[in-house]
């Protein structure tokens, strides 16, 4: 059958064993073309490869070192999840956070990485005020023991913000540096705990399409075909925000990573009357108290009635219109929710804290597709 998804041929994703530092279009130093094609024009690694210095027996040792080193580390865990968006602030990390809460909630073994080195906000949403005292330990083995929930032993998570002395401290660092802890994050992070390995690992990343994401989808592809079991995208219904996520669905699609839905979050504001604020028609005098008390008199089952408002208006039509026109699956619309901003400022899992509300529902529909694409084999 015939594809209306869209198809590029332009900027190759770089193949699976190329340097850290190589141009973004690199063919690979095992490649025939390494070192003589066009896309190696500039690369400081143009004359390594075309000298066969990436194919000597020194060369294949140290890649099948860092292959096994990657087998290692992944062997407990069943699936691995990318969490991406072409866009910032669309509420990627929200997303990905209660994602694993969902999961772990639902009694799964569930990790966490933040490979967003330069924001990473995930721990405070894994974790609350506990990630400012977490601290990573090492294992027998010498690995790094990831941070876990106090209240979850099943939910984990690993971040720079851990590494670092103050919490506040910017991370100014260059591609290779920061491929380097991506690298270590992958190989040396012990993720067995109580649970003996995990069940999901979700990997949140930052937005666009530039060395954190190549350089994880390169490194997880080299511990096996099947490492990456997907990926979650996540847009707001904006033109200004899909633009950039159909930049990440090629993306995907160049590095071959499948994709298991996108998430709508954010257009819709969900909530009740009594949390909103009611203001004069000058917006100066807030009349909040007595709209509150007239309705209780008057009117008092309103109170209880759910209200909502289109935060983003969708742009044609939407992200549910993108994902048809790429031909990946649409979940749904996850709504903006004050409770759920709220659980995630506090670390807590929003499908326990308000099980009954819509984004609730959603993240639980969310969590169903994953475990009923991705299931967990159960070990006698």
């Amino acid at each position: 059958m015939e594809s209306n998804a869209p198809t590029t041929t332009s900027n190759p994703a770089p193949a699976v064993d190329a340097p850290d530092n190589a141009n973004a279009e690199c063919v690979g130093p095992s490649s025939e073309k390494a070192g003589k094609s066009s896309a190696c024009a500039g690369c400081p690694n143009q004359q390594a490869c075309s000298s066969g210095a990436f194919n000597s027996p020194e060369a294949k040792a140290k890649a099948q070192e860092e292959a096994e080193r990657l087998q290692s580390s992944f062997h407990n865990v069943s699936h691995t999840i990318l969490v991406l968006s072409g866009k910032g602030g669309v509420g990627k990390s929200t997303v990905a956070a209660q994602l694993a809460h969902t999961l772990a909630s639902e009694g799964y073994a569930v990790g966490l990485l933040d490979v967003d080195l330069c924001g990473p906000s995930a721990p405070r949403m894994v974790l609350g005020d506990h990630h400012r005292t977490a601290q990573i330990t090492q294992s027998a083995s010498g690995g790094w023991i990831p941070v876990y929930n106090p209240d979850h032993p099943n939910l984990a998570c690993m971040s720079i913000s851990f590494l670092l002395q103050d919490h506040d401290s910017a991370v100014v660092w260059r591609g290779p540096r920061k491929n380097g802890l991506i690298q270590q994050f992958l190989t040396q992070v012990d993720w067995t705990g109580e649970t003996d390995g995990l069940d999901y690992l979700i990997v949140d990343t930052p937005p666009g399409t530039s060395d954190e994401h190549i350089s994880t989808v390169q490194y997880l592809q080299k511990a096996g075909p099947s490492t990456i079991s997907g990926a979650i995208l996540v847009t707001t219904p904006e033109e200004v925000s899909m633009a950039d996520v159909r930049k990440e669905l090629n993306f995907c699609q160049k590095t071959n990573v499948p994709i298991l839905g996108v998430v709508e979050n954010m257009g819709q504001y969900i909530t009740t009357l009594p949390k909103l604020r009611f203001l004069s028609p000058d917006g100066k005098t807030d009349c909040t108290d007595d709209i509150l008390k007239q309705l209780q008199e008057s009117c008092p089952q309103i109170l209880s009635t759910l209200v909502t408002a289109t935060i983003y208006p969708p742009t044609g039509g939407g992200p549910k219109a993108m994902a048809e026109q790429y031909q990946v699956p649409y979940w749904g619309v996850l709504p903006m929710d004050p409770d759920l901003l709220q659980a995630c400022e506090s670390g807590k899992a929003f499908v326990e804290a308000c099980p009954d509300s819509m984004a609730a529902k959603a993240l639980q529909c969310f969590c169903k597709n994953i475990t009923t694409k991705l299931p967990v084999e159960e070990i006698e």
